[in-house]
């Protein structure tokens, strides 16, 4: 994904800038930061110039905070980082209003979507834990998980560096992957899915979840999609929910919400122009639809917000 700005409408003045790992080497020292095509290990971000506007995310995001605070608003709502969290970004999120502490630390393991599947087909431990991960996207680390993390960065720093090893990108696909599965079994720890069933429909979950972020802003009907997978809309959710604990509708209904929190937040679109931007047929139809899972209007959310700068 290049550099850019998202510009739904030319009477924005916000943008959102979207943000991918050539970018972050290009705010990165070499004496920080490790580089495998699309693998990045970040030993210290505490240098990094950060750009001042809102920016959208083009890869995954493994941060552990060694040191300080951080605070920054993702999709619109505030998110605190401290010593000995971890924080887990899906990519696509958007972060805005990014604050440090002077003593900041933190280690950052950055991987492209496309290469965290290569590595990991499905990514399927990850399925059950993403609506925890939407929800609440850091996690306080005990004493021995912190311990995994910093020897998980560790293993995948130094093995960056052995660049005259012939093998270099598999053994770091096989580190990721490692990493991964400890990744997975700390979200294990922290959250709660036991009424999560194990199913076979993993696959079809990944195939519903790339459709939706495809195509929400335009397309908010479970059977628009269930029509594309060939299922009965019916037996998709149902195969959603077993693997995520949430249907079909309110995956949609998530990603809609959070998608319209993040431009009231981060631009200056009227909700007439959101509304057209997300296919409502008007601003009428679009804030009945946020404040009947929100409890208030775009308008008075957007001034909430406000309130809180």
């Amino acid at each position: 994904m290049r550099s850019g700005c998202y510009t739904p409408n030319m009477t924005q003045s916000k943008t959102i800038r979207l943000f991918s790992l050539d970018d972050v080497r290009q705010i990165a020292t070499d004496t920080t930061i490790s580089v495998l095509d699309e693998v990045m290990v970040c030993n210290d971000v505490h240098t990094f110039t950060l750009p001042a506007e809102a920016m959208q995310l083009g890869f995954l995001v493994f941060c552990y905070c060694t040191a300080g605070q951080a605070r920054f608003q993702l999709n619109a709502r505030v998110v605190e980082l401290q010593r000995g969290d971890l924080f887990l970004g899906l990519g696509e999120e958007v972060f805005s209003e990014t604050s440090v502490s002077d003593d900041f630390g933190a280690r950052m393991i950055l991987v492209s979507r496309q290469c965290m599947q290569d590595g990991i087909t499905g990514l399927h431990q990850l399925w059950p834990y993403l609506m925890c991960l939407y929800e609440q996207p850091v996690m306080h680390l005990t004493d021995e998980e912190c311990g995994w993390v910093e020897t998980g960065i560790d293993f995948a720093f130094a093995r960056l560096n052995m660049t005259s090893h012939n093998y270099l990108r598999d053994s770091i696909t096989a580190l990721i992957r490692l990493f991964y599965f400890d990744i997975c079994d700390i979200l294990s720890r922290h959250y709660d899915v036991a009424n999560v069933k194990q199913t076979g429909g993993y696959g079809l979950f990944d195939k519903f979840i790339q459709l939706l972020k495809a195509n929400f802003r335009k397309e908010r009907n479970v059977n628009w999609y269930s029509d594309k997978l060939c299922l009965t809309p019916k037996y998709l959710s149902e195969i959603v929910k077993a693997v995520s604990n949430q249907t079909a509708g309110q995956w949609i209904t998530n990603f809609v919400i959070l998608e319209i929190k993040q431009l009231l937040s981060n631009t200056n679109l009227s909700v007439k122009e959101i509304a057209h931007e997300l296919n409502f047929q008007n601003q009428s139809f679009l804030g009945k639809y946020f404040k009947n899972v929100t409890g208030m209007s775009p308008s008075a959310y957007r001034k909430s917000l406000e309130k809180s700068k």
